[in-house]
């Protein structure tokens, strides 16, 4: 009898046990279940508020780029112009030496003189020289 009686005692504790736990629990999971839903929910919010703030920033690095494009292709262009008049402008430099040394070699042949004096740049008179 003696171990029917353990048995039984184990038997009740266990079951009180299972209530209570079951008891527990069941106002413990809506409310966790309650919590989880709205943090899923905020979740989702935030991931759509990222996923807009991609898509603009997405719109806005592709103006960006071809911005940047339209203003390469105008530097471009002005690159070219501006070589084109430098080359023009340094080829009429030439001609105008050109034409200048032609020039003073008629004046030259004109005076009678066969070559031209020969000028020294690398001395400069000294006035306090005696």
């Amino acid at each position: 009898m003696f171990r029917a009686n353990k048995a039984l005692v184990v038997m009740c504790v266990a079951a009180f046990g299972l209530w209570g736990c079951a008891q527990g629990s069941a106002g413990g999971t809506a409310e966790r279940i309650k919590a989880l839903e709205a943090k899923c929910s905020k979740l989702e919010d935030d991931y759509q508020a990222a996923a807009t703030a991609r898509d603009a920033a997405k719109k806005k690095a592709v103006a960006l780029q071809n911005e940047r494009d339209s203003i390469r292709q105008e530097l471009d262009q002005q690159l070219t112009i501006r070589t084109a008049e430098r080359d023009a402008l340094q080829a009429q430099y030439e001609q105008f030496r050109k034409n200048l040394r032609t020039l003073l070699g008629q004046a030259d042949a004109a005076a009678g003189v066969s070559a031209p004096p020969a000028v020294s740049t690398t001395e400069s008179p000294n006035p306090n020289k005696s």
